[in-house]
């Protein structure tokens, strides 16, 4: 996308446009009784319950779709990134493909998963413009790494016009974009980087997927319990995971003191979770995450299964599926 893009005759760049766009989203945001207000003013639509597509590469578009269906998602988390279900570039000719063979399954594209950082990338506005036509109304933004050559301040003061350019491309689109909050050397791992980052951009069109395991590893002294505080308003899209399997009686039997065997949270940490989602009338996507061992290679989104076949692999997708649903339920959020 050219940012000598004209909009009209008087001169106003694609860019200008845009960036008015997301001031005036903002104003509105903050006229209207302040962000926490107006996050938890809005009821609940739908909780969408998904599958991160990237457990399921070893199949094609309607094996996928078949395959997420027969467990009992309500849809997929379709990654739309390099190696992906659907490649970047060739977004506006597959993802049509990929969305008429989910809904031949009775489900739906609850999100997208992409490596989208950047409003002046090519495929960016090909991949959002498409996504929109498809109604799909979320997606995944690409990692922000740090660089040890700034100071991190400089460098969220870099991004922030990026982000805000961003935003103004996701309304025009009518999509939410939320920032992952991978543990590690990334924008957001932290949560009050994050935090920074997108605070003065309306909330509506930009913000986090909230990953609770992430935020428990960057905060397993406690720390990560204020940080959710802080990043459940402005979370739309959340990615739900563990490294053991749900039903795995000795991690259900681990009380929120003795997790430290484990290092990531264990019941009690998402109830909690679940409970404080409930109080800001959460409502969007739940991607799932299976990523511990034993999956033949699903786990990592190899292509092929190996050491285990379709029919045990679902089995552990239903029986986690079913404990998931059930925490959500007893704590209101479905």
């Amino acid at each position: 996308m050219s940012k000598e893009n004209k909009l009209n005759t008087r001169g106003v760049t694609r860019r200008e446009f845009l960036t008015g766009l997301a001031a005036a989203g903002t104003a509105v945001s903050l006229h209207s009784g302040g962000l926490v207000g107006k996050m938890q003013s809005k009821r609940r639509n739908r909780v969408s319950l998904c599958i991160f597509s990237k457990h399921l590469q070893w199949l094609d578009y309607e094996g996928m779709a078949e395959g997420a269906a027969e467990v009992g998602f309500d849809g997929v988390a379709l990654t739309v990134r390099p190696g992906g279900h659907v490649l970047p570039e060739r977004a506006e000719d597959d993802l049509p493909k990929a969305a008429e063979a989910v809904k031949k399954a009775g489900i739906e594209i609850s999100m997208m998963t992409t490596s989208i950082s950047d409003p002046d990338d090519p495929n960016t506005e090909k991949i959002l413009r498409t996504a929109s036509k498809l109604g799909i109304g979320y997606y995944r933004l690409g990692y922000l790494r740090y660089s040890e050559e700034k100071g991190i301040l400089e460098q969220l003061k870099e991004l922030k016009p990026r982000m805000r350019d961003l935003a103004a491309m996701n309304r025009e689109y009518k999509i939410f974009g939320g920032n992952h909050n991978h543990a590690g050397n990334y924008v957001g791992a932290s949560l009050w980087d994050e935090w920074e980052l997108f605070k003065d951009i309306d909330p509506e069109w930009i913000g986090f997927q909230f990953d609770i395991g992430h935020a428990f590893t960057e905060g397993a002294g406690g720390s990560w319990r204020v940080n959710t505080r802080l990043a459940v308003p402005r979370a739309k899209i959340l990615a739900v995971k563990t490294q053991a399997e749900w039903g795995d009686t000795e991690w259900q039997n681990f009380t929120r003191k003795s997790r430290n065997k484990w290092g990531f949270p264990v019941p009690d940490d998402f109830k909690w979770f679940f409970g404080l989602l409930n109080k800001t009338g959460f409502s969007g996507p739940v991607s799932t995450h299976y990523e511990f061992s034993g999956l033949g290679g699903a786990d990592s989104g190899r292509k092929e299964l190996k050491g285990i076949t379709r029919k045990e692999l679902f089995a552990v997708f239903q029986r986690n599926l079913k404990i998931l649903r059930g925490m959500l339920s007893e704590t209101n959020i479905l």
